[in-house]
This record gives C-alpha cells, sequence and structure tokens, in this order.
C-alpha cells in the first residue's frame, strides 16, 4: 500500500511520513507548491531533520498550492492568480501562487492507494473528483472553512472576494464531508465546526513531532551557540518559540480576535513579576522573532524593564529549537482562553523533549480524561497570567520538581502520541475502504446523508 500525505503545514507529514516509514509502510510526502516559502520558511523538511538525505527519496514537490485558488476553476483561479502575482511584484504577497488544472491535481495525486490531507487538500481534490481517506485540520477552526482569519476574508471584503471565498468555503466543506474519516484532538472551536458539519471525528492527535532523531551535542550554528552561551550563564531559562500574536490588529470582531490572541503578554508581564520575586536568581526567557506581534512584544518588554533578560532570536527551523528545548528549564506554548482547546506544535515540541509545558489549559477537572480517555501530561496549566507567575516561582524554586514533570511529560509523550500514535493513524489506513463496521466510519457517512 502506496501512502501519500499532501502539504507540510507545521511540518506534520513530514513527522508522519518517517514514523510510518518507521513502522514499515511505503509513505510519501508530498508538497504544496508553496510550502516552505515566505513565512512558512521553516516549514521545509530539511527544517525538521538533521538527517534530510535518509528521507529525500520519499519527498516530492507538487505544483499544486496551499491556497484558495487551488480550490477554484477557471475563471476564478485565474484571476486571483494574476491577482497574486500583482501583489507579489509590490512586496504586497510573500508568496506568488498560481491556479492549478484538474488534470494537474490528478497526475500530481496519482498512484497512491491512500492520501491523507489537510490544508486546502479537501477542496483541491473534491475538484478534482477525488476523496481524502483521512483529513486532519491543523488551523483552530478548521483551515479555509471557518478559521477567524478565513471569516474576517470572507466579511470584510469586496462583493467579488467575498463570492471567491463562498466558493472556496463551499467546496472545502464537500471535500471535508467526502473524506473517508477525519480526525481530530482539538475539542474547542475546531469540534464545534466538524460537529456541525454532521461529523463525528476520530479523537486522535498529530504524531507532529519526530523523536527518534539524534540531536547535535555541540552548538551547530552561532544563532545556537549564543543561545547556549545565555542559557549556561543562568539558573532558569524559558524558551517562547510560539507565534506572537496579542494585538487585536483591529479588523477582528471581539468574538474572532478571542479565537487567535494567544496572550503572550501574559507571559511578559509574569516574567517581570519572576524578577521581582527573585532578584537574585539568573533568569532569561529566549524568544523568537515569529509572529506579527514582535515589535510590540519589544516595546513591552522595555516599558516592563526586562529587555535586558530576554534573548531575542530570529525565526528558526524546529530542528534548532529541538536542540535548545533540550537544554532550557521550560518550554512555553500559547494562552488562548478558550474552552477545551489543545495545545498546538510548541507544546508537543515541549513534552516530547521531557521539559514543562507552560501552557493555556481551560478544561474542567476531569474533562480532558473523559474526553479523550487518559489524563493530561504532568504540565504547567494556565488559565490566566497569575497561574504563569505562581508557575514560573514554583519551578524556579523547585529544580528538582522541574525534573520530575519533564519525565513524567516525556513518558506520556511516548504514551500518548510519538511512533504509538502513528501506528494508530496507519492502521485506520490499513482498513479496508468498503468496510463501514467502524465506527467512526458510520458516523461520518451519516453525517453525509443527514
Amino acid at each position: 500500500m502506496k501512502i501519500g500525505l499532501i502539504g507540510n503545514m507545521n511540518n506534520n507529514n513530514f513527522a508522519l511520513m518517517r514514523y510510518f516509514r518507521d513502522l514499515g509502510a511505503d509513505a510519501h510526502l508530498l508538497l504544496y507548491a508553496n510550502d516552505g516559502q515566505g513565512s512558512l520558511s521553516h516549514f521545509k523538511p530539511d527544517c525538521d531533520s538533521w538527517d534530510i538525505g535518509r528521507w529525500q527519496p520519499y519527498i516530492h514537490q507538487t505544483a499544486v498550492p496551499n491556497a484558495p485558488v487551488a480550490a477554484l476553476g477557471f475563471p476564478y483561479s485565474w484571476a486571483m492568480g494574476l491577482r497574486s502575482m500583482i501583489r507579489s511584484w509590490f512586496w504586497l504577497n510573500d508568496v506568488n501562487v498560481l491556479p492549478v488544472s484538474k488534470n494537474q491535481i490528478r497526475s500530481d495525486y496519482a498512484g497512491y492507494d491512500r492520501l491523507i490531507g489537510s490544508g486546502i487538500s479537501p477542496a483541491t481534490l473534491n475538484r478534482a473528483g477525488i476523496d481524502l481517506d483521512i483529513f486532519f485540520p491543523y488551523s483552530s477552526g478548521v483551515e479555509f472553512f471557518r478559521t477567524g482569519e478565513f471569516l474576517v476574508h470572507f466579511s470584510g471584503r469586496l462583493g467579488i472576494n467575498r463570492f471567491i471565498f463562498t466558493r472556496v468555503a463551499k467546496r472545502q466543506k464537500a471535500g471535508i464531508q467526502a473524506a473517508r474519516n477525519v480526525l481530530n484532538a482539538e475539542m474547542g472551536i475546531t469540534q464545534d465546526v466538524l460537529l456541525d458539519l454532521g461529523l463525528t471525528p476520530l479523537k486522535l492527535a498529530i504524531p507532529m513531532v519526530y523523536e527518534q532523531g539524534l540531536l547535535p551535542e555541540a552548538p551547530p550554528n552561532k544563532v545556537l551557540c549564543d543561545a547556549w552561551d545565555a542559557i549556561a550563564n543562568s539558573d532558569f531559562t524559558l524558551l517562547n518559540q510560539s507565534r506572537l500574536m496579542w494585538c487585536n490588529p483591529g479588523h477582528y470582531s471581539p468574538e474572532a480576535w478571542i479565537k487567535e490572541n494567544k496572550n503572550n503578554d501574559w507571559l511578559l508581564h509574569a516574567f517581570a513579576a519572576l524578577l521581582k520575586a527573585r532578584p537574585d536568581l539568573k533568569s532569561k526567557l529566549l524568544v523568537v522573532e515569529y509572529g506579527p506581534d514582535v515589535a510590540s512584544t519589544r516595546l513591552l518588554a522595555a516599558e516592563l524593564e526586562i529587555d535586558s533578560y530576554i534573548h531575542w532570536l530570529p525565526k528558526m527551523n524546529r530542528r534548532e529549537l529541538m536542540w535548545l528545548l533540550s537544554r532550557v528549564s521550560i518550554g512555553v506554548g500559547e494562552f488562548y482562553n478558550v474552552p477545551r482547546m489543545i495545545w498546538g506544535g510548541t507544546g508537543w515540541e515541549a513534552l516530547a523533549s521531557a521539559k514543562p509545558l507552560l501552557q493555556g489549559f481551560n478544561f474542567d477537572e476531569g474533562e480532558f480524561d473523559q474526553i479523550y480517555g487518559y489524563p493530561p501530561p504532568p504540565m504547567l496549566p494556565v488559565r490566566n497570567q497569575n497561574d504563569i507567575v505562581q508557575h514560573l516561582i514554583d519551578m524556579a524554586d523547585h529544580p528538582e520538581k522541574r525534573e520530575e514533570i519533564g519525565r513524567g511529560a516525556k513518558e506520556w509523550f511516548n504514551r500518548h502520541n510519538g511512533i504509538d500514535l502513528a501506528k494508530k493513524w496507519l492502521d485506520i489506513l490499513m482498513t479496508p475502504k468498503a468496510a463501514t463496521d467502524s465506527s467512526n466510519t458510520i458516523a461520518v457517512h451519516q453525517g453525509l446523508h443527514g
């Protein structure tokens, strides 16, 4: 059985492809035309492996972009392609995305017995008359359908744009509903959207962090060498590699913004409180310059008079972030103020690195266990800014507790994610297409006809 994994947002499918091949499956990564380009330059396979040559034969470039234009036919696709080209000439786009024909879509995805996809793949394949075997959303609210960003474009643009985005959303909806299986572990916004589509997804996370590879012992470049100096000369260190997005740019409604706001400013205020509470502790906060609010975060650090305690890092690859995570005290995720929202890639990276994860966690007592069938990982759960303050002081004062939580996090990751989770994905793919005895398959098909 030959498996095609479409797209590499968050390096999800590259990790899954490696796990599948470790399990003996003939899995291949099918890159979108714009994967690893522009603002997504860190989402390409060689950014997530110190041994890329081992995997290169199973990575293939397609002409299909992960963009609305791929869901549309002539004349709308050509109009969008021309618009993209013009905008790229004036540096208004960081990537130029071009239209793609049905024949090209069929050609790029031909020869695979099973297809797994995210991004625009449901709409693109639906246009070409192909169904996904597994769809998994990577965005809260489902990308190209009902994310806050997509809805802003949908409702706040000119009439022609609203018309185009409506067509894209309709095609994406049809493609998702036609998928043989839908997998999702985000029980907040995303689950609500999928339930609205009449689907009952399997509650499975994405095995998005491949932790079987070895990390270099010495810092492999100057950026990491400088960061290691900052870490080595500190008693307590935090790494925030999450996208900095906490200032509403103005075109989001309060309802839409709550779905996008990562509340990164909470971390800076809490870190300032730690410095005040433990002035003799040599603390350092490492922050990656990633996201639309880098400048605002720098300004806030200056206002809080903590800028000298922050070590800024350029946007970097996951393989480098994993190297840093192996050496800091705590890994930092996001602080969404949304019920039942599970952590994303930054959280999985911290857990896989055996570090305490400081992460927004808005579940009621016992709710996580009830939803997933197992307890949450040992972590540092956050509902508000004061939670962060208390966790930082506690972890700074008790390094042995910090180590214990980190070990527990890695044990939890190995049990509920990684290659064991990839095996569950593979088992789903191995189920014959005609079979309908799976409760998930039945539920999905009921949703199609309900």
